[in-house]
């Protein structure tokens, strides 16, 4: 993540909003809470993220270079709240769309597809 989009106040302020609906009923606004990697802090971001196999795939919308991405590769875990429950995770990886859009569905797939997301992160449910 460069400064420019660390430092983004419609951003921040967006990710303040939807941390207050998020991890309730619709799994479209789910949190990810994440230690960091070099800080040992404990952040939150809002995601969206659907079951696939034994874990869960969440877009990674701002590349794959953003905070919560590399401090969950880094520290190889994070936590999940989507549907009222926590989800704790392991071993995450990125992959691509191919393997990554069957989980959302179609309305959400038609959305990333058109917003060229092409990294997802996978984790496995602990």
């Amino acid at each position: 993540m460069t400064a420019s989009t660390s430092r983004d106040p419609v951003r921040g302020l967006s990710n303040r909003l939807f941390l207050r609906i998020s991890g309730r009923r619709l799994r479209a606004y789910s949190v990810v809470r994440h230690t960091g990697a070099r800080t040992g802090r404990e952040y939150r971001n809002p995601v969206s993220a659907y079951p696939r196999g034994d874990g869960f795939v969440i877009p990674v919308l701002y590349g794959r270079e953003s905070r919560w991405v590399q401090n969950a590769l880094a520290t190889g875990g994070l936590t999940l709240r989507t549907r009222n429950r926590d989800h704790r995770l392991e071993r995450p990886e990125l992959i691509g769309a191919a393997q990554a859009l069957a989980a959302f569905p179609r309305w959400q797939r038609a959305m990333l597809t058109a917003r060229h997301i092409e990294d997802y992160l996978y984790a496995r449910q602990v």
